[in-house]
């Protein structure tokens, strides 16, 4: 699993951070030509999650995380890109256990500067997600070619928890990195988020590109 811990997010409040200094847990997100879907790997490209992308199937989540390789794995977290707000719904858990699943909204702020709220039920801790052009994973700065690099942050403490850095070409995917041991379901709200707001940015730029 991605994280050493099977904690569950409500060890939250009495998790340390990761000092940085390097010491993130760095993954890769690769998306391969002609291919719709995301393969998310360790940083020695050890195989954990499985991003299902849909786009054409109605009431069907426009990214659909597995644990493992392919759509045959369970399903561990969902996204739902919501068209009329620009907002998004997030699961974690899988959908097919109603009992079970946590869902969560992921919403549009534009106080100042475009950022994405989210909470977590356990605690109801509150994160944004907000571009960077400083802080890159591990002690990487991020590229400057590319406007798709997030760092995730604690909404009262403005504690940096995970940051992504964007490849330099939209589609190829990039790198996560968590900072915190807050358990494996902050891990996969992490990753399908972050993944949901490549995805989103994806596909508004070949939109625009076949309007063009």
């Amino acid at each position: 699993m991605p994280s050493p811990s099977s904690s569950r997010a409500g060890s939250m409040a009495s998790a340390l951070p990761i000092d940085d200094d390097g010491s993130s847990r760095v993954y890769n997100i690769v998306n391969r030509l002609f291919h719709r879907h995301y393969d998310i790997n360790s940083a020695d490209d050890q195989p954990l999650f499985y991003g299902e992308i849909s786009m054409f199937t109605p009431n069907k989540p426009d990214v659909i995380l597995h644990a493992d390789t392919s759509t045959r794995a369970p399903i561990v977290a969902i996204s739902k890109f919501l068209k009329s707000s620009g907002d998004y719904k997030i699961g974690i858990g899988n959908p097919d256990d109603i009992n079970t699943v946590q869902w969560e909204d992921m919403t549009k702020e534009l106080i100042h500067k475009p950022k994405y709220r989210l909470e977590m039920t356990n605690g109801r801790r509150s994160f944004l997600w907000k571009r960077t052009r400083t802080i890159g994973v591990g002690n990487s700065a991020p590229s400057q070619w590319t406007g798709w690099n997030y760092k995730l942050v604690d909404e009262h403490t403005e504690q940096v928890l995970a940051v992504f850095s964007g490849a330099k070409r939209l589609g190829q995917g990039g790198k996560p990195g968590i900072r915190v041991e807050y358990g494996e379901d902050f891990d996969r709200m992490v990753f399908v988020s972050c993944l949901s707001l490549y995805e989103k940015a994806r596909r508004r730029r070949q939109s625009s590109a076949g309007g063009g």
